[in-house]
């Protein structure tokens, strides 16, 4: 199953165009199972997290054209550039395919580690946020060590759920994306309600703060602004498990762009409209105002439902992410284990294992230095940076890929930016600048009630960690994998098969 065996060796086929072992390996071993529907409700679940609603609304009216120019100078840009790319190499791991085809090997292992990191960082933080809301559904308190325990227990019973079929996971994800959709509308309405009988929002309306954005007061805004836009090429790390990718990535990212920016604009109105900035909290606000605006038991409800919302987000990133370090085992940046897939499911196995129990560590290490909330918070905030960062992957790439494979846009049918190089410019310049400016606001302004050097400590110590583990992990990694051959690497992969080829082979049809 090695490349040599696969690729085109004629003198028509440039060394350039060598097809990848992660653009072979997963294309035979791997079931298409992933809809247009359900790519949609993956995309959003990746990269939407109602509770960024909550941190924004504390930011006053301020938050809304933070929002707009936050969708308009990066997601945009960063939907338009990975769908493109998407397109141009449908295959599994995305970001990384992409880096090496337009960069190089090393730059390619450190723009998947990066994207790969946020996954990590998630888990330790998410179960926190499932934590909170339930104890908010319940009128409850509990102890630090308690509250670690029961974290735990959600990211593996994720984690558990991970390991299952994909096409069972989709069809949860599939019904959650329309729960998603029902508490969006409760919490606008339920909002605007209060507001009307209240006789105006109980954040007070201030037109200047609504329609311009004021970085000198809400400059914190923008980076969390990005952090809740990133992820917009996450699903390409499951490319080869696409039904289509030419029929289903741009609608993907159309798709799920407008129900994200739905989903954020209208719990975030609904929660200004509820509550004072100063009460909001910077969780559980956006479903901690239907104590005001809504019917009795409404919010504890509703606190369950987005609980169950954030669990399954939990399971999507899980599975999505899993599929980097598997890539990486093919690439032999790992050592062969980490290409263990599970015959029946086909996940790989070590990787999700991996991913739960570096995320168990970060959590019982970092949460026993800390309140609940403000380690939530430190994580999220460096995940903000090594992610805005792992953005740089896709956009420098954009304008590499026209460069360097002009023969292929001349001569291929792939969908592309319209407007030639001069909008593909655009879109890298925009996309890279609002980026920085992203990695800026979140690292050098706090997001919580604490000194900002406190803040920098812990991010800088977090995003520090990250990329010395990111360094040990291609050293050593890159060492060990190397001491097998690629045959070698690949041959436990070659005893799997489709289902439809099983098929075949029982009936007495070719393979």
């Amino acid at each position: 199953m090695s490349t040599e065996a696969e690729a085109p060796t004629t003198t028509t086929t440039p060394p350039r165009d060598k097809l990848m072992t992660t653009e072979l390996v997963p294309e035979q071993v791997l079931p298409k199972v992933m809809s247009t529907f359900g790519l949609t409700a993956t995309y959003v679940f990746i990269i939407c997290w109602i509770t960024g609603s909550s941190v924004m609304a504390t930011g006053g009216w301020n938050a809304i054209p933070m929002w707009v120019l936050g969708i308009v100078v990066f997601l945009v840009p960063a939907g338009l550039a990975v769908a493109e790319l998407g397109n141009l190499w449908p295959g599994q791991g995305g970001v990384y395919i992409w880096a090496y085809r337009t960069l190089n090997e090393p730059l390619a292992f450190l723009g998947g580690y990066l994207s790969w990191m946020p996954v990590i960082l998630n888990g330790a933080a998410s179960p926190a946020i499932v934590v909170q809301l339930l104890l908010l559904a319940f009128h409850a308190e509990i102890g630090l060590t308690l509250s670690i325990i029961l974290q735990l227990l959600i990211l593996w019973i994720v984690i558990g759920l991970a390991l299952a079929k994909l096409a069972a996971n989709q069809r949860i994800m599939n019904a959650s994306f329309i729960a998603y959709g029902v508490l969006t509308a409760v919490i606008f309405v339920a909002g605007a309600l209060y507001a009307v009988n209240n006789g105006g929002p109980a954040t007070e309306f201030v037109a200047r703060d609504a329609l311009i954005p004021n970085f000198a007061v809400g400059g914190f805004l923008f980076g969390t602004v990005l952090l809740y836009l990133v992820g917009v090429e996450t699903p390409f790390n499951m490319g080869a498990e696409f039904l289509s990718v030419k029929r289903s990535a741009t609608r993907m990212i159309g798709w799920g762009s407008l129900a994200l920016i739905a989903i954020y604009l209208l719990t975030t109105l609904g929660t200004m409209m509820a509550l004072p900035s100063a009460q909001i909290d910077p969780v559980t606000g956006v479903i901690g105002m239907l104590d005001v605006a809504g019917f009795p038991g409404l919010m504890e409800v509703a606190a369950v439902v987005l609980a169950l919302i954030v669990f399954v987000a939990l399971v999507t990133y899980q599975i999505a992410y899993s599929r980097l370090i598997f890539v990486s085992g093919l690439e032999r940046h790992l050592p062969r284990i980490f290409t263990h897939l599970n015959p029946r499911t086909r996940n790989p196995v070590t990787a999700l294992l991996v991913q739960g129990a570096l995320s168990s560590t970060i959590m019982v290490a970092l949460f026993s230095q800390s309140s609940l909330a403000n380690v939530t918070v430190y994580l999220t905030g460096a995940l903000s940076v090594v992610w805005l960062v792992s953005g740089f992957f896709f956009f420098v790439p954009l304008v590499r890929a026209r460069q360097k494979y002009a023969d292929r846009y001349a001569t291929e049918d792939f969908w592309r930016i319209p407007g030639g190089m001069p909008a593909v410019w655009a879109v890298a310049i925009i996309g890279s600048l609002s980026t920085l400016g992203g990695i800026y606001y979140s690292f050098a302004t706090p997001w919580i009630d604490v000194p900002a050097s406190t803040w920098m400590t812990w991010l800088g110590s977090i995003t520090a960690v990250t990329l010395l583990a990111g360094l040990l992990i291609y050293v050593f990694g890159r060492r060990s994998a190397g001491k097998l051959s690629e045959p070698d690497a690949l041959a436990h992969l070659a005893v799997l098969e489709l289902p439809a080829q099983r098929d075949k082979a029982t009936t007495g049809d070719p393979a």
